[in-house]
């Protein structure tokens, strides 16, 4: 049975200032957008969108908010995250779910933030598809290119707005689906990548 896909979007907190940052800082995920694809039909049979509210570094969420959609009003009505992972673990099956995001730093936030919760990371890393990265090798390019240029040069047509999570993983999940349809093979392209987090 083919593996079925969760691809998703976080949108997380950032520290851009050259001093200053605070001890101990990681990033912390405030929103959550994901879409679960059947592996044999590409159907979407499931949807995720939540807010999440920061719990370390508050301050540095609310500055972190000029780069996104977000409002500190839809962050107080969010959820805490341990909450967030039991909504992704309802969506998502090791080893019979591919876990797609649009680059690694999805997998380094999500892995570091279950850390210093001191929860287990659901996510196996097997799992874990990195679509720029197969977009990258499948066509020779020097630079990973950003999800909107991608989606424009493969002419799928966008959804929603960008830069809100679940409209930017529904979007990845088209272009997922543009490039399986085209004849790209997902199974030889995840044998090439690194088996553990430490090599990649």
């Amino acid at each position: 049975m083919a593996k079925n896909f969760l691809v998703t979007d976080f949108e997380f907190t950032v520290y851009t200032k050259p001093v200053g940052k605070p001890r101990g800082f990681f990033s912390e995920i405030l929103e959550i957008g994901a879409t679960k694809l059947n592996g044999e039909t590409f159907e979407r049979i499931g949807d995720i969108q939540s807010f999440v509210k920061p719990q370390f570094y508050v301050k540095q969420a609310e500055e972190s908010l000029n780069f996104s959609m977000i409002t500190m009003a839809d962050l107080k009505k969010g959820i805490l995250f341990p909450e967030m992972i039991e909504r992704m673990k309802a969506h998502y099956t090791p080893g019979e779910t591919y876990f797609v995001a649009w680059g690694d730093a999805d997998f380094k936030v999500i892995d570091t933030a279950c850390k210093r919760y001191k929860i287990d990371n659901p996510v196996l890393f097997s799992d874990y598809l990195d679509l720029a990265a197969g977009y990258k090798q499948l066509f020779e390019k020097e630079k990973t290119p950003s999800l909107k240029s991608a989606v424009e040069e493969q002419k799928v047509v966008m959804e929603g707005t960008w830069h809100t999570a679940l409209d930017d993983a529904i979007n990845t999940s088209k272009l997922l689906v543009k490039l399986i349809e085209d004849g790209w093979d997902v199974e030889a392209f995840m044998a090439t990548q690194p088996k553990d987090t430490c090599h990649r």
